[in-house]
């Protein structure tokens, strides 16, 4: 491993270096045998000045808000795990490690903040762009870590069936992410091509007493599709699957669970309006 790919090592190596070479530094070995040490034992070569720069204090954690020990099962970290399963995504580069979500609901764009803030310890960016969207991103190594793709659902349980408050607040998240609900008839449903993912958020919802359909396919791969923007023709990538919340957990779902979009909880019961034109038109 070279020097100058050590900076990128994960946070996890790098404390678990510098309590080596403070250790070895302990049984008084000079810093070339503390290099040489290292590199017999982890195959990793630190040069002198980084040594150096450890042994004057400086801890790797201490950039760092939250380190990975620290993450607690908690709403707001089930509402994030919910976001990023849907429309949410990470990034990484050099040093950087974002957990970010584009949206142009203000009001999820908000909450989606609000929990990083409370997670992550830190002050996520939000910034409007191209005029009606809404960016949020936040620096996390820990939450990086936890939420980069493809999610591992096994090792995401103990945090999302923490309790039903956790359960709850991951479904409001993937909802909000990833539910759409019909304008016509108030009809909830989720679109995604994650099978797997499908079926754990179905089994989610049957320990809250919300009754799903599905998951259904809806789009084949390779299905071609018209892009209005630049007038193209695509072909889809993957399968799609759709998932119904059913007419009797309707009032339940917008109990328990809901949206925190307003649009789309606007949408959940049509107004009586819309039933006297349906009337109309079947007498």
């Amino acid at each position: 491993m070279s020097r100058k790919g050590m900076k990128y090592r994960p946070l996890e190596v790098r404390i678990k270096l510098y309590n080596e070479v403070h250790r070895l530094r302990k049984l008084r070995l000079s810093h070339r045998r503390i290099i040489r040490e290292i590199e017999r034992r982890y195959g990793i070569i630190l040069s002198r000045s980084h040594v150096e720069y450890w042994l004057k204090g400086r801890d790797p954690r201490r950039r760092f808000n939250l380190l990975p020990g620290e993450i607690k099962a908690s709403k707001e970290l089930a509402y994030i795990l919910g976001v990023v399963a849907g429309d949410g995504y990470t990034q990484a580069w050099g040093r950087q490690r974002i957990i970010a979500l584009t949206t142009k609901d203000v009001e999820f764009a908000m909450e989606f903040k609000r929990c990083l803030e409370i997670v992550g310890k830190c002050k996520p960016m939000i910034r409007l762009r191209y005029g009606r969207y809404y960016e949020v991103k936040a620096n996390s190594s820990a939450l990086y870590d936890l939420c980069k793709k493809p999610l591992d659902l096994e090792r995401l349980r103990k945090y999302i069936e923490y309790n039903e408050k956790t359960i709850i607040s991951f479904l409001r998240g993937f909802f909000d992410a990833e539910g759409h609900v019909s304008k016509a008839y108030g009809y909830i449903y989720l679109c995604n091509s994650d099978l797997q993912l499908l079926n754990y958020v179905k089994q989610l919802l049957l320990k809250i007493r919300i009754e799903a359909s599905g998951p259904h396919l809806s789009i084949r791969k390779g299905t071609p599709f018209y892009c209005k923007k630049n007038g193209k023709t695509y072909f889809r990538d993957g399968d799609k699957y759709l998932l119904y919340i059913k007419a009797n957990s309707r009032q339940r779902f917008a109990k328990v669970i809901g949206f925190t979009i307003k649009r789309k909880m606007e949408r959940l019961f049509p107004s009586p309006n819309f039933y006297l034109v349906l009337l109309n038109i079947v007498t």
